[in-house]
């Protein structure tokens, strides 16, 4: 801004305000989107330089910055809490065999009934992804299904479909990555107040899923040509080795697994120490020389980091986008786009579009940066910002986890899977977006997204 001192014109930095700041807030929006999408820079940087930067043009100093992102930090330490807790506590759980006896199970019954091979792979798939990682779940399941598959002659793109589907729909879960993000997304977002008024849709998304695996199963041969020997070693490969048997501990973990998640759907307490408590229990019952107690939370350490340090990224570019007005003034400029007649529908649009916008967003660029816009604007229009994280959830967790090209697990899943990208984006988009909208037609109807 230009203003006079005596006989000269000084150029001095003034803090900007209404549609000025809000067209910066969409400039900040869109490097983020540039910069994440096209893989320029990380984006752990880029969700903390972008803002700071927009900040400093919109005229805020030092001190408003460190307001904003204390502000912005604060508001997701809760959940970023409970991801990191979770993420160590299932690893323990895998690692000491929680999911064996079931990937046992599943392989043997395929071996006996093939037409079974497309439930098992979503019951295997749905189960093993319980932990929120992608990873756990592509590695558990895929090498012990893929050769029942070469072997019964069925196409493998409906391997890589069925998983896909599977994890994605139980990606729903409040410690899973996508779910996570949305939550941080938005203050007044909880795990009681997202998660819980889903649940009917997510159960409805998984008898969908085994429909879908019901007609499937008709292009599986009824008989499998291997020997005895043969089959024993698949089931002995599919879970690592000889199984052990199921002893009084697996019980434990199983219980203690089943306890922590009935406590976090009664939103009994904070969800970050359900995990943290839980995962104390899980050490003292599996783990207990302090050098292995290390030696298991190192091991997986980097990928709880990846995450933390992602979400606390996150923090920043929220704590500027809401403490500065930023997100406020791009709400307004949507306001002054979108007719009014169609204001009220904007969590049902967000629900039907949301599929395929995960195959040009990636989770992180959709949560922090789209989803906060978008809730706002809902906002505005008398609506629950909670329901345009509802509506985001369905259609991203579908499609965008597992099959979007800018996800990792997409990569890792039709590696192992030996499928083509483009192969398995077009074999498995319809259908996962068949999903969603059923999702989200059980989510009208029982009011977690409204219509009117």
């Amino acid at each position: 801004m230009l203003h006079s001192n005596g006989n000269e014109m000084v150029f001095t930095i003034g803090q900007v305000s209404g549609i000025e700041l809000g067209i910066i807030g969409y400039l900040v929006i869109a490097l983020v989107l540039v910069l994440i999408i096209g893989k320029i820079t990380y984006v752990i940087p880029t969700l903390i330089i972008v803002p700071v930067l927009g900040a400093i043009l919109a005229g805020f100093g030092p001190a408003d910055l460190g307001e904003f992102a204390g502000e912005g930090l604060a508001g997701i330490v809760e959940i970023t809490a409970m991801f990191a807790f979770a993420v160590w506590y299932f690893a323990i759980m895998r690692d000491y065999g929680l999911f064996d006896p079931l990937v046992h199970r599943v392989v043997d019954t395929v071996l006996q009934r093939p037409a079974m091979l497309t439930i098992g792979t979503v019951v295997l798939a749905a189960v093993t992804h319980l932990d929120g990682a992608g990873a756990t779940t592509m590695l558990i399941t895929i090498p012990a299904l893929l050769p029942l598959y070469i072997a019964l002659d069925v196409d493998t793109k409906i391997l890589a479909a069925l998983v896909a589907l599977s994890a994605g729909t139980m990606n729903l879960v409040p410690w899973g990555g996508v779910t996570v993000r949305g939550i941080s997304a938005i203050d007044t977002a909880t795990v009681g107040n997202i998660y819980t008024p889903l649940i009917p849709s997510q159960i409805a998304g998984f008898v969908t899923i085994i429909l879908i695996a019901y007609y499937f199963s008709r292009r599986v041969d009824r008989t499998i040509d291997l020997t005895a020997s043969e089959k024993e070693a698949l089931v002995e490969d599919a879970v690592g080795g000889e199984i052990a048997a199921v002893n009084r501990m697996w019980g434990i973990n199983l219980v203690l697994t089943l306890l922590i998640v009935a406590i976090l759907m009664a939103d009994i307490t904070s969800p970050a120490i359900v995990f943290m408590v839980g995962l104390v229990i899980a050490l003292l019952l599996n783990v207990r020389d302090y050098d292995d107690q290390r030696e298991i939370l190192e091991e997986y350490a980097p990928d709880v980091m990846t995450y933390v340090g992602i979400l606390f990224a996150a923090g920043i570019l929220l704590g500027v986008l809401n403490e500065s007005g930023m997100i406020t003034e791009m709400a307004t400029i949507l306001l002054m786009i979108i007719p009014e007649s169609l204001g009220r529908f904007i969590p049902v649009i967000v629900g039907i579009i949301a599929a395929p916008a995960s195959l040009v967003f990636s989770p992180d660029a959709y949560y922090f940066g789209v989803l906060p816009v978008l809730a706002e604007t809902a906002a505005a229009f008398g609506l629950e910002e909670e329901a345009v994280v509802r509506a985001s959830l369905i259609g991203q967790h579908t499609v965008g986890f597992p099959i979007s090209p800018l996800t990792g697990a997409t990569y890792l899943l039709i590696g192992l899977a030996e499928v083509d990208l483009g192969e398995h984006i077009k074999f498995t988009f319809l259908w996962a977006w068949l999903v969603s909208l059923v999702m989200l037609a059980v989510a009208i109807l029982t009011g977690a997204v409204p219509l009117l």
